[in-house]
């Protein structure tokens, strides 16, 4: 009997079953998951996909509703600006930008990539009103994706010491998806589309934050390396107008070693050379329309043009090809501090 009693005290108790999180937005039911006390919902779409006659085009909001999202996979990257290390680089070098991942493509990836990641504490209510940061990572604007980054230790610190948060993460497009300049990109009003992204991420979250615990209006935007430029770019988005609604979209920014990048408008000779060296690379110099044309061609016809200039793994990287440009003109980014 008390061999019987002790085997017993040694086996583990039964785990107790912990339904799957779920939030209902106005267009969605999201499902997600829940582990060390904390709820992770990822790949959230925040936008509609950005392919076919949307590529090229600022981000457009979601109008449809789109059923039961499962929200417990591997969100999709965007298109990285990354090719193999050219083997001139010394292996030494080669070695750390693999060990970087510099020169690796995430996975998955693809065009239909603007999606959102929250992460939470666990047993919050909608009434609970937590601060909310947001997250936008850096990579130069040719890599990066939210794969990459895991919000669980900080959200367990937070707990900790009885402060906890919302953790958000947003996609942009990148490269030559996201940065594409030159005369046609600027008339089109299709500039600097990967600040848009992440301001449209910021306006999803100031319409739907509340329904996972958050409180929109405590949010604090945090960026690192290029999404530090890119927070910067947040506050001077629109001659520096970051309300919506009537209500600013964040209280408070951190930016996490990324300076500005001094660069020529968007229609300036040398991003036009851009423009044009992609418009050649995907077979559309003798279109009537480029652009017409590069929104047309098929995605890896388009991928390989954008990848067609340096690289960030190549010598002459400090060239780079795609970033925030001033539209002196177009509002979107009026001037460049």
């Amino acid at each position: 009997m008390w061999l019987l009693f002790s085997l017993t005290l040694a086996l583990p108790a039964p785990e107790k079953h912990q339904l799957e999180p779920s939030v209902k937005l106005p267009y969605a039911k999201i499902i997600g998951s829940s582990s060390t006390g904390i709820d992770t919902f990822k790949g959230i779409p925040y936008a509609q996909p950005p392919v076919g006659r949307l590529r090229l085009k600022p981000p457009q909001s979601i109008t449809s509703h789109l059923g039961t999202i499962h929200a417990n996979s591997i969100p999709t990257a965007c298109p990285q600006g990354v090719r193999p290390a050219p083997t001139a680089l010394p292996l030494n070098v080669r070695a750390k930008l693999a060990a970087r991942q510099i020169s690796q493509a995430p996975s998955p990836i693809g065009e239909d990539c603007l999606t959102i990641n929250i992460q939470r504490p666990s047993n919050i209510t909608k009434n609970s009103k937590l601060p909310v940061l947001f997250w936008i990572y850096g990579g130069a604007f040719q890599i990066g994706s939210t794969q990459s980054f895991d919000a669980t230790q900080i959200l367990q610190t937070s707990i900790s010491k009885s402060q906890p948060i919302i953790y958000v993460a947003v996609n942009y497009r990148l490269g030559g998806f996201g940065f594409l300049a030159g005369s046609e990109i600027f008339e089109d009003g299709s500039s600097n589309l990967g600040l848009l992204d992440q301001r449209l991420g910021l306006q999803w979250v100031a319409d739907n934050i509340a329904a996972f615990g958050g409180d929109p209006n405590k949010i604090t935007i945090w960026g690192q390396s290029a999404g530090s430029i890119s927070v910067f770019d947040q506050m001077a988005l629109y001659g520096g107008q970051y309300h919506y609604k009537g209500k600013p979209l964040f209280r408070g920014a951190i930016m996490d070693s990324g300076a500005i990048t001094p660069a020529a408008s968007v229609d300036a000779p040398r991003a036009q050379a851009v423009y044009d060296q992609v418009v050649l690379a995907s077979g559309c110099a003798n279109s009537t329309n480029s652009l017409s044309c590069l929104r047309s061609v098929d995605y890896d016809t388009y991928l390989a043009a954008t990848l067609s200039l340096p690289s960030i793994s190549s010598y002459n990287s400090i060239a780079i090809a795609y970033l925030p440009r001033p539209d002196y003109r177009g509002g979107v980014l009026p001037f460049f501090p």
